[in-house]
Order: structure tokens, then C-alpha cells, then sequence
């Protein structure tokens, strides 16, 4: 299965693709992501062999999680037709290969994973080895999620940590000597003597 460049460039552009679209439970794509896939899978095998350009997706419920399967000239998102321009020969004619893709701001920098899975004739002559390597290739970045799942709740615990709990380093408690009672002064009275005045005789 091929397309001339910039046949497909101008199919994309005009949505002459098959679209299939489902929900997935965020407990069940991890769970058992296979399943949730199949389906996909199924229908980008079916438009294959009608010789179809097609993109199959499942949104997983609760998260901002997309995966995709896309038949594609280059392993670069469908949408990116601009730039399939300004680096493939337009005038040239290209195999189709089947993508999968993942978007989601925890899987990397730019919130976007693709990788070829295979050709789109080997996608159906080698069903099973094709399920193969979608299946590692979910296995991947559902750890690389969980890894980021993870290092954010750990950070977030960090941050929520309250100040009392952190070391601080220790002060001497001042311990204030008890004052002593002031002691009364002695007051000495003093005895006045009168002279006696003495009476001429």
C-alpha cells in the first residue's frame, strides 16, 4: 500500500481519512491495555484492505491520555502535513506504514510519542507480530506514565510537607537561673544620746 506525497499531504488536508474514535476506563487501559486497542487495530486492518487511509483512537476516561494508530508516510503525526512537505519529494511515492501514537504531557518533553509498527501490507500478512510489538510498545509507556505518576506524587508530598516536620537545627533552650529573692538591707537605728545638762550649784 503507497501513496504518491503529495496525494496523501492533500488527503489529510481535506479529512479524506476513516476515523474511528472510543473511550477507554483509565483502569482498564492499565489493566489490560491489549484490549483497549484491539479495536483499533481491527479497524486500521479493515481500511487497509480497502485501501484506505485511516485513523483509529481511544481517549482514556479521566486523563488527557490520546492513543492513536495512523497510516502514514513517515512516522510524524498525521496533522503534520506541513512539515511532511518541507522534508519529503513531494513528486515522490511512499509506502504507508502503520504509527502508533501516544499524547500526553507525562509521556515526554513535548507530549508526544510515535514509532512505526509496520508496514501497512505486513500490518495484516503478520497480525500477530504486529499485535507483538504494539503490545511492548503500550508496555513502555505505561511504565514511562506510572515513573511520572509517581515522581510527581513524590514531589507533591515534599512540597505539602509542613514546616514543623523539617529539621531544624538544634538551639540550646535558655534556661533562665531563678532569681534570688533580693535581701533585705539591715537598717541600723541609731541611737541618739542627749547630754545631760548639768545644773550649777
Amino acid at each position: 500500500m503507497e501513496r504518491k506525497i503529495q496525494d496523501f499531504i492533500d488527503a489529510v488536508e481535506n479529512d479524506e481519512v476513516e476515523h474511528f474514535t472510543s473511550k477507554t476506563p483509565q483502569k482498564a487501559f492499565y489493566a489490560d491495555p491489549d484490549k483497549a486497542v484491539a479495536p483499533l487495530a481491527a479497524f486500521i486492518r479493515e481500511q487497509i484492505g480497502q485501501d484506505h487511509l485511516a485513523q483509529a483512537e481511544t481517549t482514556v476516561n479521566g486523563t488527557d491520555i490520546s492513543v492513536r494508530l495512523e497510516l502514514s508516510v513517515i512516522n510524524l503525526p498525521l496533522q503534520d502535513t506541513k512539515t511532511i512537505a518541507k522534508i519529503m519529494d513531494v513528486a515522490e511515492t511512499a509506502p504507508l506504514n502503520v504509527n502508533a501514537v501516544i499524547e500526553t504531557p507525562d509521556i515526554n518533553v513535548s507530549g508526544l510519542r510515535i514509532d512505526a509498527l509496520a508496514p501497512a501490507d505486513t500490518y495484516v500478512a503478520q497480525a500477530d507480530t504486529a499485535d507483538a510489538s504494539l503490545h511492548d510498545w503500550l508496555k513502555l509507556q505505561i511504565e514511562k506514565l506510572q515513573t511520572a505518576a509517581e515522581n510527581a506524587k513524590e514531589a507533591a508530598a515534599a512540597t505539602d510537607q509542613p514546616k514543623a516536620d523539617l529539621k531544624q537545627p538544634a538551639t540550646k533552650a535558655k534556661t533562665s537561673a531563678a532569681r534570688k529573692p533580693a535581701t533585705k538591707r539591715k537598717t541600723t537605728t541609731r541611737k541618739t544620746t542627749t547630754k545631760k545638762a548639768t545644773t550649777k550649784k
